[in-house]
């Protein structure tokens, strides 16, 4: 079955208490709406240390065995699309890659 690696960089709006509740909304909600995708594997999150282009404090990483690129995506659609408005989604980014190694 394919494996897919879904790479979100993101952050919080810059309210008082945005980051705190970004980060709460993804522990506690994002997280399991990810892993409620059929063949989720993990989901890890990250603190960017260093970057170029892109000015954003975090990266989330889903790893998915799924069907199809699209399957992937109508799930994420369906479980894992609503957001709330202390995520800054004006220059948040998404990829979703699936995996070429050889032998897998």
């Amino acid at each position: 079955m394919p494996r897919f690696l879904l790479i979100a960089i993101n952050g919080p709006t810059s309210g008082e208490g945005d980051e705190e509740a970004y980060n709460t909304w993804y522990d506690e909600v994002h997280a399991a709406d990810l892993m409620s995708i059929t063949g989720a594997q993990s989901v890890r999150r990250f603190k960017i240390m260093a970057q170029n282009r892109i000015d954003k404090p975090y990266v989330n990483v889903t790893e998915v065995e799924g069907e199809s690129a699209e399957a992937v995506m109508k799930e994420l659609a369906e479980k894992a699309a609503t957001f709330p408005n202390t995520i800054d989604r004006t220059s948040s980014v998404f990829v979703l890659g699936q995996e070429i190694t050889k032998g897998s």
